[in-house]
């Protein structure tokens, strides 16, 4: 009887032992769960006030240059570079866009972000546009024409006139972008602003290439107040 007792706690005992190596065997082999990359920046602008608050008071020292040149007459053929992805479209949808589709370093399309926020563009953004037509100042956009062209036909409706910038090869939003435009109009001391979400976009103003060769010291030498930085909901 012994025998049988001990017999049959042997084979519970190696009975449980496999069962033990088949579930680690398993867990090994199981992948490991993907963990979404947290966009910091984005939560940022989503849940706290500060974002807006930005926005509207870049939106309001860009509008004090405008009046300030107009007023001294210096406005008449000089140019203002806006950020049409970040800054033209309602902010509250902008957000929200890039929170139910967005992710960090992700290219987008102008005309989906456009298309969610239903055409609605941010009030703040379409005053200054009106102000910089009153001063007889070009309104350009950081975008090539072929993602410009619904905003303009948009913005026509309004009476406002916009036009596109010429960029060389695939631009990346938010990063980096050959601005051969903005080049030209730097080359002949013709920018008044740029309204931006990101210093690289704006690199064209020191001839520097890219994230390696870009300084902002050297930035801010050449172009001092003339650049103004905003918030950036999709990019750190």
């Amino acid at each position: 009887m012994k025998l049988h007792i001990t017999a049959a706690l042997i084979i519970s005992a190696l009975a449980l032992a496999s069962c033990g190596t088949q579930k680690e065997a398993a867990e090994a082999a199981a992948p490991a769960p993907v963990v979404k990359e947290v966009n910091e920046a984005l939560n940022w602008s989503v849940k706290n006030a500060e974002a807006r608050y930005l926005y509207s008071q870049n939106m309001r020292i860009a509008s004090d240059r405008v009046r300030s040149m107009m007023n001294s007459g210096e406005s008449m053929g000089q140019a203002v570079f806006i950020d049409a992805a970040f800054l033209l479209f309602n902010q509250n949808m902008t957000y929200e866009y890039f929170v139910n589709f967005g992710s960090i370093g992700d290219e987008f399309s102008i005309g989906e972000l456009r298309g969610y926020c239903s055409n609605q563009y941010e009030p703040a953004a379409m005053e200054l546009i009106h102000m910089c037509r009153e001063a007889g100042m070009e309104v350009i956009l950081m975008s090539p024409e072929k993602d410009a062209m619904d905003i303009m036909q948009d913005l026509q409706k309004q009476d406002l006139q916009v036009f596109p910038s010429m960029m060389t090869g695939q631009p990346q939003y938010g990063k980096y972008a050959e601005n051969i435009t903005m080049r030209e109009y730097a080359s002949g001391n013709r920018v008044a602003l740029v309204l931006t979400s990101s210093l690289g976009e704006a690199s064209e103003l020191t001839l520097s290439r890219g994230l390696q060769g870009f300084e902002l010291n050297e930035m801010y030498k050449s172009f001092g107040d003339r650049l103004i930085l905003f918030p950036n909901p999709a990019f750190n």
